[in-house]
């Protein structure tokens, strides 16, 4: 009798453990790239930190393998596939028609269907943001823009919003811009970002992931400012990077997450904005990261505006237009 309580009460632990969800998280992009693969990775964690659900990690994956890779992580039995990365759209349309019980969450993608949702968040808010800081701080009134690929709808909106944000500080303000084609090539990116130095630009923004690298190294070198993306990049270089707009790790998964383990799954595409920092209240999900060592070497009026200008987009008396609008 008691060994025969003694397996009920494991099969009991065990099928409550089994309830959990499996989840994994998927890039082409690399957990070392202090970005936005550095971004997946840490949200990630956060859904272990909060759930202690397992959760497993995936990176680098080449792009004619997603679909493959997809297939893989389904047949597995992993009940969320979190696919970090805009590419990975189109194949988990694909591989999800065949897995209805697998859920499937693109970041940032553009797709929907029963069991997959997307979520494009409007970086362009934060975008704007830092193109307004970086007008008023450039004493040459042009500024830069190092993107990884134009056909990625938002690169063209974070793009577009850091040039109304300069514009509306200062409508001559010049914003170069070049796309390197290279999401993993630091040497592209430092080439385009010295040429844009060389064309006059003294602050740079970057999104092009480890290409991005290269963009602030080479502000480094020739003594100019630098703009992070995704992920706070001021560790890259102290001296160097102002500050980065910032995707929120705490909460960038978790409605989907919740979602999956209260059975309430609904495939749509969701658009979380900014919030006032990070981890506020609300569905917001994008900010700036702190100024560290700029602190107290930007003028306050200039954090007013910034302040004023954040709680406009908040407060939806500012809105920032999109080149690409999903709705």
């Amino acid at each position: 009798m008691i060994a025969s309580l003694l397996c009920s009460l494991f099969l009991l632990k065990n099928s409550g453990a089994s309830t959990q969800p499996r989840i994994a998280v998927l890039t082409d992009a690399l957990f070392s790239d202090a970005g936005w693969g550095a971004f997946s990775y840490n949200a990630g964690q956060e859904i272990i930190n909060k759930h202690g659900y397992q959760v497993n990690f995936l990176d680098n994956v080449s792009i004619p393998d997603i679909e493959k890779t997809l297939r893989n992580y389904a047949e597995s039995g992993n009940n969320l596939i979190i696919c970090q990365g805009f590419e990975w759209g189109d194949p988990a349309l694909k591989v999800a028609k065949d897995f209805p019980n697998t859920k499937f969450l693109v970041f940032t993608g553009t797709v929907k269907s029963e069991n997959v949702a997307s979520i494009f968040p409007r970086q362009h808010e934060a975008a704007y943001l830092l193109g307004a800081l970086a007008s008023m701080m450039s004493k040459t009134h042009i500024i830069g823009f190092v993107g990884g690929d134009k056909k990625y709808p938002n690169l063209n909106n974070i793009y577009e919003g850091y040039k109304q944000g300069a514009m509306s500080i200062n409508p001559s303000t010049k914003v170069l811009v070049d796309y390197v084609g290279d999401w993993d090539s630091p040497s592209k990116g430092r080439q385009a970002a010295l040429s844009q130095i060389d064309a006059g630009a003294d602050f740079l923004l970057h999104v092009a992931d480890t290409s991005g690298q290269g963009v602030i190294q080479a502000a480094k070198e020739r003594g100019k400012f630098a703009l992070g993306a995704v992920s706070d990049q001021n560790k890259l270089a102290p001296d160097t990077v102002v500050t980065s707009f910032i995707l929120d790790e705490d909460k960038a998964y978790e409605p989907i997450v919740k979602q999956v383990n209260d059975g309430k799954f609904v495939g749509k595409i969701y658009t979380p904005g900014l919030e006032a920092t990070k981890n506020s209240t609300g569905d917001g999900i994008v900010t700036l990261a702190p100024f560290h060592g700029f602190e107290n070497k930007i003028p306050n009026s200039y954090k007013q505006k910034i302040n004023e200008l954040a709680k406009e987009i908040l407060d939806k008396k500012l809105i920032v237009k999109e080149m690409f609008n999903i709705s």
